[in-house]
């Protein structure tokens, strides 16, 4: 049950938390994503993010959808209500022409799925990284609101 609410929550949410490691310490961005079971769909360009992974391709997303603040009979026990998933995994560069327009494709289709058929751009792809997170670990959580 547990597995089929959080794959739920992959296949829709609007974008994670991507957390790696820099020389310097920790760094984490919200990135879209594309969800299949077992991995997860990443693309960024040259930058920050790309030297991150080739440094350390040890990565975490948090993933949340419906938050909503829960006002609680005190200020201390306020709160969210969520539902939320933490995915561990190793970020793999895709080289394979195929790989990567398997998961581009994936990552159009849940953005702008009438625009899934249609043609990359070669000059964007060109410039354009493409990740498959192997999903190692993943946990589950959900906090509904009071009286639900």
């Amino acid at each position: 049950e547990e597995r089929k609410r959080a794959d739920a929550l992959l296949y829709g949410a609007p974008f994670a938390f991507v957390a790696m490691s820099e020389t310097t310490g920790p760094y984490v961005v919200p990135m879209n994503f594309a969800y299949v079971p077992g991995r997860i769909y990443l693309h960024t360009g040259p930058g920050r993010k790309s030297a991150a992974l080739a440094s350390n391709s040890r990565v975490c997303l948090a993933i949340t959808t419906d938050e909503v603040f829960d006002q609680g009979p005190t200020p201390c026990k306020d709160g969210f209500a969520y539902r939320a998933v933490v995915v561990e995994g190793w970020a793999h560069l895709l080289e394979e022409p195929e790989e990567r327009e398997t998961a581009l494709r994936a990552i159009v289709e849940k953005y702008d799925p009438a625009a899934v058929d249609a043609p990359l751009d070669e000059k964007a792809l060109s410039g354009t990284l493409v990740y498959a997170v192997i999903v190692d670990e993943f946990s589950y959580k959900e906090r509904p609101r009071r009286g639900q």
